[in-house]
């Protein structure tokens, strides 16, 4: 340090070695090598921060810069997933580490320090006296970093193999059942394990395995097992089952031989016990079975090959990305005190301190913030919040805000300072912050006025209502953003598509993924992608236990999901009865279901040619398609061709003219059947063609052919109809979507008021006496319908418009003028002079015909003459309920006859291709222009259609049907395979491609792959996105609330109807609630343990060093300091926190 030097050599025998040694192993792996080599990066000169790496490339010859981070579309939050373990260690204030090569052992200051417990030094004060500190004391490791050091390295190792594992485990069981049937039996338990020596699992437990050994070599079980016993093969207890190995490698079940006797069944049930913790298995030799492995992973029990591919499906997703900066935003606010958060009244003190600095007649705000516009904070709030808290001021503030409480930590940590101010904040907005789930300083984000808006009409309403509430308009941006995170996930989750709306399917899905993410680490969900989230919810459980925490998480968001769409009342005083989540799930599947049935229904577009190759390929059983389009026929008969026209082709495509309707009998023969000399071109104009006539018999061959093939245009107009058919069903199915999310007003006003239907015709310019059906069925504006909605006196129009939008007119007359006009134009070329053309006409509305008639955008204040005529008669509203207020009402638009019948009745009179121009597309003879017209109508019922289906649903056969596949694979321009998502299609802007190393959860299974039938591979069980939601039938959580409420699962409904379930910690008294709590507890932490890569340690907290107490109600232990009392963190045994003012010893 003295000499001016950035770096430091590590010695191979110091403390910190073994740490830089994994370090370089790491960087090592083949997964990372490969995602440097593909980026093209210098290793050495990269620079590992925690959310990001960066160093140099060459592009087109010059050297650049460049930073790759976790939340970007990079891959480097997958490849960096073995790195961030070890980075934690060697770099927690985040300095920045540099690669290391294996061996090499130069490494800057700050890692040194960090490693050896020393602050790191921020003016050149601290410098000097660090300095001098190394001169006078040298730099020796103290015990107890180095032990805290040991420990972390040897969680790094089981972190690393656990990873390694799971890629083997995977390849293993997918090769295994690659083409066996989901329902055929498989035991995972007769196979071997294979496991890294550093998981816990490859040592076993070794005196549960010497009880176990003891017990099946002891007389008493001897004695009763005598025939059975095959000596040196071991013994198992496996899911209850006292078992023994045959030497053919069979495990034969004991257990009814030794159940009879009392003393050995009550050992044998005391090794069951001791199996739990071992994946309920234990051996009497050092053994792990894979059934064993995944069931200690939390991964369940897989007994066939399809539960088996579900697992595959566990395994592959790797990872949840790490918890972005800030973590978060309310760490130190959650609703249930626990040690270490604000009490009441240390929040009534940041409340006041926030109204000092932010409000009143001259508020002082944060210094950074003076220079930022409100629209560059609307853009950003993440990266704006971020930059704002790690600014002098906001640090500043912090520190004042921890006096004032008199925290206990110090030097004050930075991120205590930060979650002060982000409390103080929320607190300014809302004294009682964090509200209720989706409560926002009184605004209730999931009001049914903000069903069908985007996300970011809600956030702008949530900014206003702060500014109402008094806060500047900047800190209102802010404040909403904190606010978010805690009510409403969801809306910080980032590249949302615009078509993911409030109360949409999509966006319930989205809502659990969120809470999943951030079950496991709040705030992670902030870092993570809409595509990342959502496929979360396509992991099926694995257990019924997970299927349960699922379920209690699930039941706010599909209760807020019914009241959005109408399908049961806003509670009473915040809380449903039970009964409601029935009427929720089923109308939430019966949604899901239609709109997935509509889709699979589809047919795909008739291909006249297609349909000709197919039909005759029956007739020419021995020849290919390919051969048939080369096939051609020409007149059979010599005179008949000498007669022709020269117009008039004498040899023709045997497709064509079967397309064409000329394939007849007794007209043709194959021209390979003709003799050479009757196709021989002639060589001079004067040459007269041979009269060759076409064999006979070979005449005779291909009329017989003939007579079987069917009339093609019949089968083709069959055809069409089908198709046309299975369109208007998804149609209504859109349109009926497209009423639901319109706001609360509107859907008011077309289920209760009168509706009448109009359609939008331009002038054919033609006068009446030669004007035909045909050219008004041509100027018909099929793009658009006009809807006219009357509800006590008040009058609106709505423009439905087939490309999926809906615009609210206020300015069109009450009454329209219907019907035509005849009209007049001057023509100046008549013999005599310039006379009056009459024609048909229309009046003059305040509409955009080219929206109507072509489908582009209406462009405002536009003016046209049109002819308007009624679709139908009108539609007659409802009348409310006795006891139903116009106030309170919201109605079940999707569910509602009306609306179905509003809906049915444009598909059937207005849907947006008339029949022939569909025959004609069919045959392709259709213009280029109207064939995008419509294929451009059918591309947006499927992008409307794709948030009402599961997020897992998948173009596959029986999933979503084949003529919107296709239509997908226009869409995107490319294949979505059997394995593409339906999803996909609406993540607009974002390249679809196949990335070897995956994003953050590796898409599990949504990668984009060359369209290829699926073997065997159907989807085993249900997805959380269907599980979690299904309340129809009893579930195993409800059935033990009834069966058993002394294990606490009533109160667990309860809470998860409330939205406010926290499962208690281990240490907290969980025992509370019965079975219920410990159970879910468990099942929790092994999530958490699988997606954060082996950060659960199942042993419960460090005993406490200080005095057992009560404060806010809780039991803590904690120590006096300064005349306070302080709880101790069970991570650290340090005091920690601020005071606790209430607390009182045990007696």
């Amino acid at each position: 340090m003295e000499g001016g030097y950035s770096t430091v050599e590590v010695p191979a025998d110091s403390s910190l070695a073994p740490a830089l040694d994994i370090y370089a192993k790491v960087l090592a792996h083949p997964q990372l090598q490969a995602w440097f080599a593909s980026k093209g990066l210098e290793v050495s000169t990269l620079t590992l921060h925690r959310d990001s790496v960066s160093g140099y490339v060459y592009r087109d010859g010059v050297r650049t810069a460049v930073t790759f981070s976790t939340t970007d579309s990079s891959g480097w939050g997958q490849a960096s997933v073995r790195l961030r373990s070890i980075r934690d260690v060697l770099d927690p204030a985040d300095k920045g580490l540099p690669y290391l090569l294996a061996g090499e052992s130069w490494v800057p200051h700050s890692l040194v320090l960090q490693a050896f417990g020393l602050q790191l030094p921020v003016f050149t004060e601290d410098q000097d006296e660090l300095m001098a500190s190394l001169r006078t004391s040298g730099l020796v490791m103290p015990a107890q970093q180095y032990q805290q050091l040991s420990t972390s390295l040897e969680r790094v190792r089981q972190s690393v193999g656990d990873l390694d594992e799971r890629a083997f485990l995977a390849d293993q069981l997918e090769s295994a059942v690659k083409d066996l049937p989901d329902d055929t039996p498989y035991d995972w338990s007769t196979h071997l394990a294979q496991l890294s020596v550093s998981t816990p699992l490859a040592a076993g437990d070794e005196v549960a395995q010497a009880r176990l050994k003891r017990f099946s070599e002891s007389p008493a079980v001897q004695a009763l097992i005598t025939d059975l016993i095959w000596p040196g093969q071991p013994f198992r207890v496996s899911e209850g089952r006292f078992e023994h190995k045959t030497p053919g490698g069979e495990w034969i079940d004991l257990t009814a031989s030794i159940s009879g006797a009392t003393e050995l069944d009550t050992e044998f049930r005391q090794l069951v016990s001791l199996s739990q913790d071992q994946g309920n298995a234990l051996y009497s030799v050092p053994y792990c079975d894979v059934r064993q492995y995944l069931e200690n992973k939390g991964l369940g029990s897989p007994r066939t090959a399809g539960e088996t591919r579900n697992v595959v499906q566990w395994l592959r997703a790797a990872t949840l990305p790490p918890v972005p900066s800030l973590g978060n935003y309310a760490a130190l606010m959650a609703r249930d005190w626990t040690p270490g958060q604000l009490t009441s009244d240390d929040k009534a003190i940041l409340k006041a301190k926030a109204d000092q600095r932010f409000g009143g007649e001259a508020p002082r705000g944060l210094y950074d913030l003076d220079e930022l516009t409100v629209q560059a904070l609307q853009a950003n709030p993440t990266e704006a919040l971020e930059t704002l808290l790690n600014g002098p001021d906001a640090l500043a503030f912090g520190e004042e805000l921890a006096r004032d409480l008199k925290w206990m930590d110090s030097p004050l940590p930075k991120a205590v300072s930060q979650q002060l101010v982000l409390a103080a904040l929320a607190l300014h907005a809302d004294t009682e912050a964090p509200g209720q789930p989706g409560v926002i300083a009184g605004y209730n984000v999931y009001q049914p006025a903000n069903m069908g808006r985007s996300f970011s009409e809600v956030r702008r309403d949530v900014e206003k209502h702060l500014q109402e509430r008094g806060l500047d308009p900047k800190l209102a941006v802010l404040v909403a953003h904190i606010g978010l995170a805690q009510a409403a996930p969801e809306f910080l989750v980032r590249d949302v598509p615009p078509s993911i709306r409030v109360g949409t399917p999509a966006w319930v899905e989205l809502r659990l993924g969120a809470a999943m993410a951030d079950r496991i680490a709040p705030g992670t969900s902030r870092g993570m992608t809409e595509e990342q989230v959502s496929e979360l919810t396509t992991l099926a459980p694995t257990s019924e236990a997970q299927a349960s925490l699922m379920q209690l998480h699930a039941m706010k968001l599909l209760l807020d999901w019914a009241v959005l769409n109408g399908v049961i009342p806003a509670p009473i005083d915040g809380e449903h009865p039970p009964e409601a989540l029935k009427s929720a799930s089923e109308a939430f599947f019966k949604q899901r279901e239609e709109v997935n049935t509509a889709l699979s229904a589809v047919t795909a577009m008739p291909d006249r040619k297609a349909m000709a190759i197919q039909e005759l390929l029956k007739v020419f059983p021995d020849d290919t398609a390919s051969q048939l389009e080369a096939m051609t026929v020409m007149i059979a008969d010599s005179d008949v061709r000498r007669n022709m026209s020269v117009s008039e082709p004498r040899t023709r495509s045997l497709v064509e003219t079967y397309m064409t309707g000329d394939l007849t009998p007794g007209k043709w023969v194959l021209t390979h059947d003709m003799p050479q000399s009757a196709i021989r071109p002639r060589t001079s104009p004067y040459q007269r063609s041979p009269e060759v006539t076409a064999p006979q018999e070979k005449r005779n061959a291909l009329d017989a052919r003939i007579r079987k093939l069917p009339t093609l245009d019949t089968m083709l107009q069959t055809a069409v109809n089908e198709h046309r058919q299975s369109l208007q069903t998804v149609y209504t199915a859109r349109l009926k979507l497209m009423f639901s999310e319109l706001s609360l007003e509107d859907r008011q006003m077309l289920e209760l008021g009168t509706v009448q239907l109009y359609g939008i015709r331009g002038e054919t310019g033609l006068p009446p006496a030669t004007e035909t059906a045909a050219d008004r069925a041509a100027a018909r504006g099929r793009q658009g319908t006009l809807l006219r909605a009357e509800l006590g006196g008040k009058v609106n129009y709505y423009e439905v418009f087939a490309n999926g939008s809906i615009v609210k007119r206020t300015d069109l007359p009450e009454k329209l003028k219907l019907g035509n006009a005849s009209n007049g134009r001057t023509n100046p070329l008549g013999l005599e002079g310039a006379y009056v053309i009459a024609f048909t006409g229309g009046f003059s509305l305040g509409v955009d015909y080219e929206a109507y008639a072509k489908g582009t955008e209406a462009k405002p204040d536009s003016t046209s003459r049109v002819i308007v005529g009624k679709l139908g008669g009108p539609l007659a509203g409802r009348s409310l309920a006795a006891g139903e207020a116009l106030e309170t009402y919201v109605p079940d638009t999707y569910a509602s006859s009306k609306t179905h019948s509003i809906a049915s009745r444009i598909a059937e009179l207005n849907f947006y291709e008339a029949d022939d121009a569909m025959v004609a597309r069919a045959k392709g003879s259709l213009p280029l222009e109207k064939q995008r017209e419509a294929l451009g109508a059918e591309k947006a019922i499927l992008l409307g259609l794709v948030p009402f289906v599961g997020a897992y649903q998948e173009f596959a056969t029986g999933n979503i049907g084949k003529g919107l596949f296709s239509l997908g694979l226009d869409l995107v321009g490319l294949a979505l395979g059997a394995g593409g998502r339906a999803r996909a299609l609406i993540r607009a802007g974002r390249s679809i491609t196949h990335n070897p190393l995956g994003g953050p959860l590796r898409k599990l299974g949504s990668a984009v792959h060359p369209l290829a039938p699926k073997v065997a591979w159907a989807k085993p069980v249900e997805s959380f996105s269907d599980r979690a939601f299904n309340f129809i039938k009893a579930s195993a959580l409800f059935a033990s609330a009834a069966m058993n409420p002394a294990d606490g699962y009533g109160q667990l409904v309860n809470a998860g109807l409330k939205g406010l379930l926290k499962l208690p910690l281990l240490a907290s008294g969980a025992t509370r609630l019965g079975k219920a709590a410990p159970h879910l507890i468990s099942v929790e932490e092994k999530l958490r343990s699988f997606w954060l890569a082996g950060a659960w340690d199942s042993k419960a907290p460090t005993a406490s060093a200080g005095s057992p107490g009560v404060s806010q109600g809780v039991p803590v232990s904690a120590q006096r300091h300064g005349g306070d009392w302080y709880a101790i963190n069970p991570k650290t045994n340090q005091p920690f926190g601020t005071p606790l003012r209430d607390f009182s010893l045990d007696a």
